[in-house]
C-alpha cells in the first residue's frame, strides 16, 4: 500500500522550523500541543513519517489526541 502525504501547500520551512498549518489543521489542534506530538506532526507534514506511523505515534504523549489525528487527516485529505 502506497502511503499518501499531505499536500504541498502544507510544507516545512527549510530552516527546520515547524511546518505551516492551514486554518483547517489549526482548528484541530489543542493549545498547547504537546511538543512530542508536534515533532510527529512536523515529520508527517514534511513526508519523513508515513501516515500509518503518524497515526500510531502522534497520540502517544496524550491519548486524547486520537480524535485530533483523525481531524488532521480530514483537514488534509478531506472526508
Amino acid at each position: 500500500m502506497k502511503d499518501v502525504h499531505p499536500t504541498s501547500d502544507v510544507t516545512g520551512d527549510v530552516t527546520g522550523e515547524a511546518a505551516v498549518l492551514t486554518v483547517e489543521m489549526q482548528a484541530c489542534l489543542p493549545d498547547p500541543l504537546h511538543p512530542v506530538s508536534r515533532q510527529f506532526l512536523d515529520a508527517w507534514l514534511d513526508g519523513s513519517l508515513p501516515t500509518h506511523e503518524f497515526l500510531r505515534w502522534f497520540h502517544m504523549p496524550n491519548s486524547d489526541y486520537l480524535p485530533v489525528a483523525e481531524c488532521l487527516l480530514r483537514a488534509v485529505f478531506g472526508a
